[in-house]
């Protein structure tokens, strides 16, 4: 008997080693690849008479209109993530799920660790963020089509936090903690932005989850660092899909790239939630 423990430990061993190996390889692919552009070819063939006549229009204050729009669409951004997780969260956690999750998660441990129910798990989390994904970009191509672009942003951040407040219930984390949602709002900046902001947030991130399971009550990033950065990521990943969800119809383009950056940080979320459940577990 205790030849077949020290047996079957060490075939979870491997299987532990083999696929955080694949994840690691995936998270490097996913930090490295360029961002997809808000517009598919033939979208932006459709926009470009209409932003050409706004450039011809005011040519002069083309650049000033850019960075006020940057500018209100931070503040924008920043709100937001107070309303959704100071005011929002418990609702939304309640719409995850979380006692069916954390439930379905506490089975999961009690099994011995498998290929077949690791890619179980995986499914039900790809499964989860798609159906959020397909409900962003239409919620927001219908808000394009009737030229609302800022007010849209407390609904794409609820979808964003529903997505990952979900998957951290499927790994068995809660959701609740400003240490977690510190640790979320840096998987957001792993997602979206520039490249080298999104490789430092993936490692902060294991930092935080670090210090997380040590139970120290500090995190090396606080929440309004993670905040902020979060707000700055996902206005530079927004801005021109926003000043296009702002134009009437054409705005219907712009209004979908909401589910192109939900797909983003949804995918390396499942990922670094799955990475740090194999290395605590």
């Amino acid at each position: 008997m205790e030849f077949e423990r020290k047996r079957a430990k060490t075939r979870e061993e491997r299987l532990r080693e083999r696929r955080l190996s694949k994840l690691e390889r995936k998270e490097e692919r996913l930090l490295e690849e360029k961002q997809p552009s808000f517009l598919s070819r033939k979208a932006a063939e459709m926009a470009s008479p209409v932003i050409h006549k706004v450039k011809e229009k005011l040519p002069s204050k083309a650049e000033q209109t850019a960075q006020k729009s940057a500018e209100l669409l931070q503040k924008a951004f920043e709100k937001s993530f107070d309303v959704v997780l100071e005011k929002g969260s418990s609702w939304i956690g309640k719409i995850c799920g979380e006692e069916k999750k954390l439930q379905r998660y506490e089975v999961f441990s009690q099994k011995p660790l498998s290929g077949w129910e690791l890619s179980k798990l995986g499914c039900e989390v790809a499964a989860r963020a798609s159906a959020n994904m397909v409900f962003s970009s239409v919620q927001g191509g219908m808000m394009g089509a009737l030229g609302i672009g800022l007010p849209d942003v407390p609904i794409f951040l609820a979808a964003v936090f529903k997505t990952l407040f979900e998957i951290s219930l499927s790994f068995g984390y809660p959701y609740d903690t400003k240490q977690e949602q510190t640790y979320q709002m840096l998987l957001i900046c792993a997602a979206v932005g520039e490249e080298a902001e999104r490789k430092q947030a993936a490692v902060d991130a294991n930092i935080v989850a670090q210090q997380i399971r040590m139970g120290t009550g500090i995190c090396s990033v606080s929440f309004e660092e993670a905040k902020q950065r979060a707000s700055t990521a996902l206005c530079s990943a927004a801005l021109m899909g926003k000043m296009v969800q702002g134009a009437p119809i054409i705005g219907v383009y712009g209004g979908f790239r909401n589910g192109v950056l939900l797909k983003q940080i949804g995918t390396v979320a499942a990922v670094k939630y799955q990475q740090r459940m194999l290395r605590e577990r």
